[in-house]
């Protein structure tokens, strides 16, 4: 008979029950004999076939045991490594570093994605060959732009407009998010399981504008608070 999910969890169930009671038993079995040769009445010796019995009795629950032990380590080092991969992801830039045309002051909060073998963090420029997005703790200038954001989707660049600017065919409020595209195809860095384009330091001429939109979480942004990974807060641009 073979067992669906929910069967086998009932059976998981009951085997773990089984080994709780019988552990149960044995720790109350031992003590009582403890109890018994502590207070001057110790028991009868046990004999060879009781000494079986107790072993074999107690090898479910010290099973159970080493199972649900070696779980909490595997799901402790598990976390260890998910909270380390995320400190490589977000990180908030040490001190300024000039990336192309953007200065980008130190504070500023970055998103990367991670490549086999990453190294750690140097706070430089090499930090951000694989940059997904920036947030700025106050507004920064990009050639006649001010910017507090800008985002790395594929082929297309995002920056959120920290004052209204007109581009050649478009006025756009501040708030609102300036999309370009690429004018050449950008470097694939890794194509599996998912595409991992590189990101080169930052120059307008790169890209072409394209539209803008008003789209307030288009660019969202977490970084580390002490041990906590929180949301950074966005501009009140008093938009609607």
């Amino acid at each position: 008979m073979i067992f669906g999910a929910g069967g086998a969890a009932a059976a998981g169930m009951l085997l773990i029950l089984l080994a709780m009671f019988q552990g149960l038993l044995l720790l109350a079995w031992w003590g009582w004999r403890w109890w018994n040769a502590h207070r001057g009445a110790p028991r009868p010796a046990l004999q060879a076939w009781q000494w079986v019995a107790a072993v074999l009795l107690s090898v479910l629950p010290i099973w159970t045991a080493l199972l649900w032990g070696l779980d909490a380590l595997s799901s402790y080092m598990r976390q260890q490594y998910l909270v380390q991969q995320d400190r490589q992801r977000y990180f908030t830039v040490s001190r300024a570093t000039a990336w192309g045309e953007l200065v980008i002051p130190a504070g500023s909060h970055a998103e990367r994605e991670l490549l086999e073998g990453e190294k750690p963090l140097k706070g430089d420029a090499s930090d951000l060959q694989t940059l997904t997005g920036l947030r700025f703790t106050k507004a920064v200038p990009l050639g006649d732009l001010s910017i507090n954001a800008l985002g790395l989707n594929g082929q297309w660049l995002l920056l959120e407009l920290a004052r209204p600017h007109r581009f050649a065919t478009e006025d756009c409020p501040a708030g609102y998010i300036a999309q370009f595209k690429a004018l050449k195809p950008r470097t694939v860095l890794r194509d599996v399981p998912l595409t991992v384009l590189q990101a080169q330091p930052l120059h307008l001429a790169d890209w072409s504008f394209d539209s803008c939109y008003d789209s307030p979480q288009a660019i969202l942004m977490q970084y580390w608070k002490g041990s906590e990974l929180v949301w950074m807060d966005l501009p009140d641009y008093g938009l609607n």
